[in-house]
């Protein structure tokens, strides 16, 4: 069981880790339904140094910096989704679900934090509150099954009938209970 247990650890971090690194530091994406058109200097200033100790791998230093960003610009979608990656990637789930709990309160149509939850949910052995989340990422994106399909994350619950049921889904339709 403590094998079992590593692996799946292992594999969460490496998913995790490559989420991460495939969001980088690029252009920073602003979230579309908060009343913030733009964040300001500091929090953004804080985001960066953030997303630097992270990739550096000083999450302690990512963390802090993190919370700064949301202290001075609660309603700015990216520091809460890259806090719960960087959660993630420590192994503290609880709290990098709550990271993007919190995201996709601030933006519905988040995809990637949908997806995130989908895989720590699968990691908890949360089967219902995966597929939820699974699904609200695919009424987003439609590659998002497609990758659910082969992501180890999703072992655990990749034959049960309710996983299943969401590779019927009419393209263009949105995914129901």
């Amino acid at each position: 069981m403590n094998l079992l247990y590593r692996s799946g650890a292992l594999l969460l971090i490496t998913a995790l880790t490559l989420c991460f690194i495939a969001c980088g530091t690029k252009t920073i994406p602003y979230s579309q339904s908060t009343d913030i058109p733009e964040p300001n200097e500091v929090a953004v200033a804080h985001y960066n140094w953030g997303m630097a100790s992270a990739k550096n791998g000083n999450f302690d230093q990512a963390i802090m910096e993190l919370h700064l960003a949301i202290q001075n610009e609660p309603g700015w979608v990216m520091p809460f989704f890259t806090l719960g990656v960087v959660y993630g990637n420590r192994g503290e789930l609880d709290k990098a679900i709550q990271a993007w709990e919190r995201a996709t309160q601030l933006d519905v149509d988040f995809a990637k934090a949908h997806y995130n939850l989908a895989v720590a949910y699968s990691h908890k052995e949360e089967k219902m509150r995966s597929i939820a989340s699974l699904r609200e990422a695919m009424r987003i994106d439609k590659e998002a099954f497609s990758a659910a399909k082969v992501d180890p994350a999703f072992d655990n619950i990749r034959n049960t009938a309710e996983f299943k049921k969401l590779e019927h889904v009419p393209e263009g339709k949105q995914p129901q209970d």
